[in-house]
């Protein structure tokens, strides 16, 4: 799966993700060109992942907004 991220600038930003990801989750790939996250997890996992990169800064908090954006996007 492929998380669309904001913020991730630099290697500073990856290390910050992959200490609090990369154990839990082995097979977590961080790109700092596309801001993105890609990393295998089921939906449980996923949302403690999307949750772990809200609190870290990297992921936008999924207001009205982003949800109504989300709808259109399926």
């Amino acid at each position: 799966m492929k998380i669309q991220c904001q913020n991730i600038k630099c290697q500073g930003c990856v290390n910050k993700i992959e200490e609090a990801l990369k154990e839990k989750f082995p097979s977590l790939k961080v790109d700092i060109a596309t801001q993105s996250v890609e990393v295998e997890a089921n939906t449980q996992e996923e949302q403690f992942i999307k949750s772990t990169l809200q609190n870290l800064g990297f992921l936008a908090n999924a207001g009205m907004f982003a949800k109504v954006k989300g709808f259109f996007q399926k």
